[in-house]
């Protein structure tokens, strides 16, 4: 691994060097590739993650998203959630005091309407494409997280261990 200073110095040579059969414009592609994988270096060597109960590693720069995928796949397949719980997740009022989402994080399908309209609100997809299937229901799952949700959500998947 290279260090800042090993960076800046081989750096400042290439552009201050002349290479034969390299454009000015070819070594300003090169060195944006390698600041592109110094900073993936950076970012990785800085990568923080945050352990929960029961071995759930929550890694803190996994996109909010991904992070639901994830965690809630793992919820499911270790049967963590109530019928209880899977009733207050399908509230939009309890999900937006729990997690400040907008939806409800589950809306179960039903069999009187195309998947594609279930899971779509005021024209906007704001559910999974595939439903989710929780003690022997299918469920839709809410696909509006943000950063602002994070928190939240980590302190809901706490709860559940």
């Amino acid at each position: 691994m290279m260090d800042k200073k090993t960076f800046k110095i081989t750096f400042n040579r290439l552009l201050e060097s002349s290479v034969d059969g390299l454009t000015n414009e070819q070594k300003i592609k090169y060195m944006k590739k390698w600041i592109r994988d110094y900073e993936k270096m950076e970012e990785t060597t800085t990568n923080k993650l945050i352990t929960l109960p029961n071995s759930l590693p929550v890694d803190s720069t996994e996109k909010i998203g991904e992070l639901v995928r994830v965690k809630l796949a793992h919820i499911i397949r270790n049967h963590l959630l109530s019928p209880e719980k899977v009733r207050v997740l399908q509230d939009a009022k309890h999900c937006k005091n729990l997690f400040d989402i907008n939806y409800p994080m589950l809306k179960k399908v039903t069999y009187d309407s195309p998947l594609i309209e279930q899971r779509t609100v005021n024209g906007y997809f704001r559910y999974w494409s595939k439903p989710v299937t929780i003690h022997n229901e299918n469920y839709l799952v809410c696909n509006d997280w943000y950063e602002r949700n994070r928190t939240k959500f980590i302190t809901w998947v706490q709860s559940l261990s």
